[in-house]
């Protein structure tokens, strides 16, 4: 009762009388988890089930058996909770804690039966499914849904935007923190990287700063936050080593973390022991570990995005919101003074985004636009959004479903789509799955579908698939049926796994998961069967060719593991994969992961025969021959390639190309400067200089133009013939220029526009051209000595810029006007230099 929300409790209450809707702000150790819901069914203010929406699976269980032990009651009776392949929640139960894909499920459905308020928490990590059940939780209200009341809670979100959005029948409040002084202070230069933050040392730097921090803090216990479970591994393996840590309980913290181990960081093992808890950002919000004093902040998280340019996954590690560090410090705060060490510098910190970036904005929004589409959304731009999704995101879920065949181009979902979002799947899998009914091997797809769905088999080493994967597979997944075959031939027992090499935790989820798709499979009336991988290799293959023919890859050579696939993508195929020898194979998983490298992984493949890839989409697949141009020996040469779609699966070189290709592709190099001719000098310039000027000179001449498109068919015309460089290099450049202009034109140009002229005194200069300008001859001054008028061309309408040279033949000066430079200008000039250039002539020459 000493929570600070406390103070608000009348407030709260009386507001979710008179509205329907409740915004409430309240910062870290306010009690809004775990008191708010107490408040709503102590005080009889819901009539109903309170349903507490959590962005994560750890936090859900744990403040779910918080508030149980806080009312004394089993957990699973009057407090419960529910995620994905748990459930601890009866007949009595009032108080139930749900991840929002939870909730999402249970939405337009009779699970919503009885439930009479819905709290969505920390609702500032912007969730993809958390936007979708707060805008669905408040059309139900508008339906005239009983007395459903809604409420958003959370720390750090910007209440404007929201209360707007929640509208008129939305009242908002605000809760004072309790917390103790922390005292920040900012290491510059630990965490180093440009653009994307990232050090594949970091833990190390962490380790540093926990020793440098204990021996300022002598209470409570530690928690560093880390961006990924590999981070979070090696700084507990360095932390264990050290001496100075041997009195601390070093305890990891990760959402794939087993339960006993997260109970064990938050809860504590030995309670006598001061913990250094090495936690990813689930510990950030709604986890609350009491006794922190010190928090080691290396700024970073491993944020999920999805390229919908590329269809690729990205998992790369970047700097924290400042909104985020500032949930990280006030961890430190919540029992007494704290402190918070953060890696980075103080004036980085200021460069911070605010806030995280939602996932509306960065997710594969596939799913989610299937469901929406089952709901009556033809457009879903139309659906209430929070926040409007990117819309290269919503283009590329539309075009998955359209070629799934889930909708039309019209945007209305099919019938096969209505059975695919009944499936609450990733669309590829819902399709396969249904495919997989057509061939027969649905067994196999449940396998592989449950696979992806969680961390499979060998969790994230996948040095453990070689000694369940056989050459001759043809599978990846026939490897990790092997070995989950093997964790279930041992109850999932964990140690047992372990020496296997099987993550157990990873098979169970696998088998839960394959029970929960069987049972959606037997409702949609589709029967399942036994695995067969060997005997249904072919149907599978075909299967799965329906959900992912725009993820077929082929590899580029046998020395390496680098891969080409359809949409001009490219990535590194898994070592330990058994289709590296395959002509042609579907990849499931397409992940870009930053670390030292950025790298495009592609994982969990299926070999494929071209002959199964021509059968399946004949359309699709082309033979077509080509003139190309071969930059290892510099010569175009006839090309067949076998494509499929724009994947170039095979190719074959020889015959003669064609003549008119081959010149276009020796002049496309010509023109980008690869190749050279040796004719196409400074005389080829001037010529294309001085029929440019003359042309803007005098244009009743009407001389053509030589623009970038005209340069390009004269190198055409000179690669006429010829199918490689030798022919070209030396090929003479001026007959084909010259054949541009008839015997007139190419007179007038001589003419008007001279290479060389003669001047009144009987020398003879060579002009220099430039387009847009004068042109231009230079001479020593003593050579100038009587020519008194500035020469002209064009007929006499351009006057020609004259450079006065020193008897060292540099610029004295650029003048159109020589009558004013003999009157006052050479004089000047004999005064300076005829001291310096005595040899030279400086008297002029009687007229």
């Amino acid at each position: 009762m000493d929570l600070p929300v406390y103070e608000i409790e009348q407030a709260l209450l009386d507001s979710l009388g008179a509205y329907s809707r409740v915004l409430l702000k309240a910062p870290t150790g306010s009690g809004k988890s775990t008191a708010v819901p107490q408040m709503l069914l102590d005080s009889g203010a819901v009539s109903g089930l309170i349903v507490v929406v959590q962005p994560r699976r750890i936090a859900a269980r744990m403040l779910a058996r918080r508030v149980a032990a806080m009312r004394g009651s089993k957990l699973g009776g009057e407090v419960g909770y529910v995620v994905r392949f748990d459930r601890k929640m009866g007949s009595d139960t009032r108080i139930v804690f749900v991840t929002d894909g939870v909730l999402e499920g249970w939405l337009g459905t009779e699970a919503m039966d009885g439930v009479g308020a819905i709290l969505f928490d920390e609702f500032h990590e912007r969730r993809l499914a958390s936007d979708l059940c707060l805008a669905m939780s408040l059309q139900l209200q508008e339906s005239g849904s009983g007395e459903l009341k809604v409420m958003v809670m959370s720390a750090t979100i910007e209440l404007e935007g929201i209360a707007e959005y929640l509208g008129e029948g939305c009242v908002s409040l605000e809760a004072r923190g309790r917390s103790f002084p922390v005292e920040v202070g900012y290491q510059a230069g630990l965490v180093q990287g440009r653009g994307q933050a990232r050090d594949v040392r970091v833990w190390e730097r962490c380790v540093a700063a926990v020793k440098e921090a204990v021996q300022k803090q002598s209470e409570g216990h530690v928690l560093v936050f880390l961006p990924g479970v590999y981070e979070i591994r090696r700084c507990c393996e360095s932390l264990e080593q050290v001496a100075w840590a041997r009195g601390f309980e070093v305890c990891p913290l990760y959402s794939a973390l087993s339960s006993e181990l997260q109970d064990r960081a938050v809860y504590g093992g030995d309670q006598a022991r001061r913990r250094i808890i090495v936690a990813t950002n689930v510990a950030e919000t709604s986890l609350t570990i009491d006794g922190v004093r010190v928090v080691v902040d290396a700024g970073l998280a491993r944020v999920q995005k999805y390229d919908p340019v590329r269809g690729v996954d990205t998992l790369m590690v970047e700097k924290i919101s400042r909104a985020a560090a500032d949930q990280r410090a006030g961890r430190a705060g919540r029992t007494g003074p704290g402190m918070c060490v953060r890696l980075w510098s103080e004036a980085d910190h200021g460069r911070r985004d605010a806030y995280e970036l939602a996932e509306v904005q960065r997710a594969d929004m596939s799913e989610a636009v299937l469901d929406l589409k089952r709901g009556g959304y033809r457009d879903v731009r139309d659906f209430p959004w929070f926040e409007q999704p990117s819309a290269a995101l919503l283009d590329h879920a539309e075009c998955l479903l359209e070629e799934l065949g889930a909708c039309e181009s019209s945007g209305e979902i099919t019938e096969m789509g209505y059975a695919m979002a009944q499936m609450r799947l990733h669309p590829r899998y819902a399709r396969f799955l249904l495919a997989a009914n057509e061939e027969g091997c649905v067994a196999e797809a449940l396998f592989i579908a449950a696979s992806v769905q969680g961390e499979g088999v060998f969790g994230q080493r996948s040095e453990a698939r070689k000694s369940f994967c056989y050459e001759d597979d043809g599978s990846d997944f026939v490897g990790e049926w092997r070995a989950y075959c093997s964790a279930e031939a041992v109850g999932f027992d964990v140690r047992r796994c372990q020496n296997l090499g099987v993550l157990a935790r990873g098979a169970r989820e696998v088998a839960q998961s394959m029970r929960q798709l069987a049972q959606v499979c037997e409702r949609g009336g589709i029967k399942v069967g036994k695995v067969d991988f060997e005997g249904n290799a072919g149907a599978v293959r075909r299967a799965m060719l329906a959900a992912f023919s725009d993820q077929v890859g082929i590899r580029l050579g046998k020395g390496n593991l680098a891969c080409r696939l359809v949409g001009q993508r490219s990535g590194k195929l898994d070592e330990a994969s058994v289709v590296r020898e395959a002509e042609a194979f579907i990849v499931t998983e397409l992940t870009e992961v930053g670390g030292k490298d950025v790298q495009v992984y592609l994982n969990r493949c299926v070999a494929l025969t071209l002959d199964e890839l021509k059968s399946a989409f004949p359309d699709a697949y082309v033979e077509c021959a080509m003139a190309v141009y071969d930059e290892t020996i510099r010569r175009v040469v006839q090309r067949v390639e076998w494509r499929f779609r724009d994947l170039v699966l095979h190719r074959k070189d020889g015959g003669t190309p064609d003549g008119a290709a081959a010149a276009q592709l020796l002049a496309e190099r010509v023109a980008s400067g690869d190749l050279k001719l040796k004719k196409w000098d400074v005389a080829v310039e001037q010529w294309i200089a001085r029929l440019l000027c003359l042309r803007e000179w005098m244009p009743e001449l009407e001389l053509p133009g030589f623009d970038e498109e005209d340069r390009a068919i004269a190198f055409e015309q000179i690669c006429e013939g010829a199918l490689g460089y030798k022919e070209i290099k030396d090929r003479e450049v001026m007959p084909a220029l010259e054949s541009w202009l008839s015997a007139g034109q190419r007179a007038a140009l001589d003419h008007y526009a001279p290479v060389r002229m003669k001047l009144s005194n009987g020398r003879e200069v060579k002009l220099k051209y430039a387009y847009g300008k004068a042109p231009t001859i230079a001479l020593q001054v003593q050579r100038l000595f009587g020519v008194k008028e500035t020469p002209t061309i064009a007929n006499g309408e351009v006057a020609v810029l004259v450079q006065v040279c020193a008897p060292n033949q540099r610029p004295w000066q650029m003048t159109q006007d020589l009558a004013s430079f003999w009157e006052s200008g050479f004089a000047q000039m004999k005064k300076d230099l005829a001291g310096r250039y005595p040899k030279h002539q400086w008297d002029l020459p009687e007229a």
